[in-house]
C-alpha cells in the first residue's frame, strides 16, 4: 500500500529510517523536524531516488506549527493517509533537580506532539473512513524506570492515548499501531554511558518497525528478550523490582 505518509521526528535516527523506507515503498512523504537543512538533505536524498517528499520544518511542541506542517503536506502532496508520531527527545530526571519546565517541555514533544498530529490529520482520515495512525512509543511506558520519570511518563501517555484510540477507531477505517522499541543504537542514544542490553542497530529496527506498519499490528515491542522482560516486570513485587530498579540507576550515575 502507498499513498501520502507524515512522519515526524524525520531528520535524523529512527524517524529518517523510516521515511526513507516508505519513499522506497512508493509512499509520498512529508518530513516534518525542528532542522530544515537535515530535512532538506533528505528530501533531496529521496527525490534524487526517484521519490516524493516534502520537508516541512516543525516544532512538534507548537500546536499551530503542527497543523501548518499538516496543511503544507496535503495541499503538495495529498490527504494524509499515513501518520507516523515519531518525534521525541530525551533526557534524565535527578530528583534533586526536579524542573517542571523541563518536564513539560518533555511532555510537550513526546506525548502532545504526537497528539497535535492526530488532531490534524483525524478528521480528515474519518471522512475518508480510511487511515492509520502509527505511534513510535518506548518500552519505558511500560514502567518508570530510574532518573526517567519525565521521560518515561510521556511515554506512557503516548502510548495510553493511541491504544484508547485504537478501540474508538477500529470500526471506523482507521487503524493504530503503537511500537515500543528498546535501545537503538540512534544519535538520542549515543550519550547514553550506562549498558544498553539487547541494543539494536538502526536499520535493524526500521525494518522491524516496517513490518509492523505494513501489516498495520495494533502494537509491536522489540527486541523480544528485554520486551518480554520489561512485561513480566510489572508483574513483579514491588519489593524485587525497585531491587532491579536500583542497579540500573547505579549504572546510570557512574
Amino acid at each position: 500500500m502507498s499513498g501520502v505518509a507524515l512522519v515526524t521526528g524525520a531528520s535524523s535516527g529512527l524517524g529518517k529510517g523510516l521515511a526513507r523506507r516508505l519513499a522506497a515503498e512508493g509512499w509520498a512523504v512529508g518530513l516534518a523536524a525542528r532542522r530544515a537543512e537535515a530535512l532538506t538533505a533528505l528530501a533531496g536524498e529521496i527525490r534524487a531516488a526517484g521519490g516524493r517528499a516534502l520537508p516541512v520544518p516543525t516544532d512538534v511542541a507548537e500546536r499551530e506549527a503542527v497543523h501548518d506542517a499538516v496543511r503544507a503536506v496535503e495541499e503538495a502532496l495529498g490527504p494524509v493517509d499515513l501518520l507516523v508520531a515519531n518525534a521525541g527527545v530525551s533526557e534524565m530526571t535527578v530528583p534533586d533537580e526536579l524542573d517542571a519546565e523541563r518536564v513539560e517541555f518533555l511532555c510537550r514533544v513526546n506525548y502532545l506532539g504526537a497528539v497535535y498530529a492526530v488532531e490534524a490529520v483525524l478528521p480528515g482520515m474519518l471522512e475518508r473512513r480510511r487511515g492509520h495512525l502509527v505511534a513510535v512509543s518506548s518500552l519505558v511506558a511500560f514502567g518508570g524506570l530510574p532518573l526517567t520519570a519525565a521521560y518515561s511518563a510521556s511515554k506512557a501517555a503516548l502510548t495510553n492515548f493511541f491504544e484508547s484510540l485504537r478501540i474508538d477507531l477500529r470500526p471506523r477505517g482507521v487503524d493504530v499501531t503503537v511500537i515500543s522499541p528498546g535501545y537503538v543504537r540512534t544519535p538520542m542514544t549515543e550519550a547514553n554511558r550506562h549498558r544498553m542490553p539487547f541494543l539494536v542497530e538502526a536499520d535493524d529496527a526500521v525494518e522491524r518497525m516496517m513490518r509492523s506498519i505494513r501489516r498495520r499490528r495494533p502494537a509491536f515491542a522489540f527486541p523480544r528478550p528485554l520486551s518480554t522482560f520489561v512485561w513480566l516486570a510489572q508483574v513483579f513485587p514491588r519489593g524485587l523490582y525497585d531491587r532491579i530498579a536500583a542497579r540500573v540507576r547505579r549504572e546510570k550515575r557512574r
